[in-house]
């Protein structure tokens, strides 16, 4: 009896020792997915203004479909955190629309780019969302308000395709960004 148990424990210990490189292969395989970082395309960060960029509110009017070309300019906001946190995702309103440091009382709102200070509706109306996708078509996984290159309040066009407008969302994937120089809200982007 003692011999059967001694030789189930060497079974049951050889066992685990060949799932054990099995577990640390797959876990270090992983690990190294993870820790690949995901870029910003180098091309996406434009130098020119993009040709005929309409404000959101006009581009939304022209009724695009989707697949459509589009250039649409407007400030990153129109919520509290306007960065998806762990992707490229963010969302733009209409430059029409003021934000709480435009309507010159800027210290009452902690967050000026939330555009709360505007009514809701005339604020949804008003806004885009923009992803930046890689290679798969899904959007990037980088949190761009940790990035740097894009901030709250900034004035941006963005160019690229509709992904859609339904549910009063209207989605634009990014091919181009271009950020206004001597934007007059620069002093208030932190």
């Amino acid at each position: 009896m003692k011999h059967l148990s001694s030789v189930c424990v060497l079974s049951a210990c050889s066992l685990l020792a060949l799932a054990i490189p099995a577990c640390d292969d797959t876990k270090s395989a992983a690990d190294s997915q993870r820790g690949a970082t995901a870029a910003l395309p180098a091309a996406l960060m434009a130098t020119t203004e993009p040709v005929g960029a309409l404000k959101i509110l006009d581009a939304r009017k022209a009724a695009p479909k989707e697949g459509d070309r589009v250039a649409v300019i407007g400030r990153i906001g129109g919520k509290r955190a306007p960065f998806v946190s762990n992707k490229a995702v963010f969302t733009i309103v209409d430059p029409t629309l003021q934000s709480c440091v435009e309507m010159g009382d800027a210290d009452h709102c902690p967050r000026p780019w939330d555009y709360c200070c505007e009514e809701k509706t005339a604020l949804a109306n008003a806004m885009a969302s923009v992803e930046v996708v890689g290679a798969d078509g899904k959007p990037l996984p980088i949190a761009l308000a940790t990035e740097g290159t894009l901030k709250p309040l900034m004035l941006v066009a963005v160019e690229g395709t509709v992904q859609g407008q339904e549910g009063g969302v209207f989605l634009i994937r990014a091919e181009r960004i271009y950020r206004y120089p001597n934007d007059p809200l620069a002093d208030h982007i932190k």
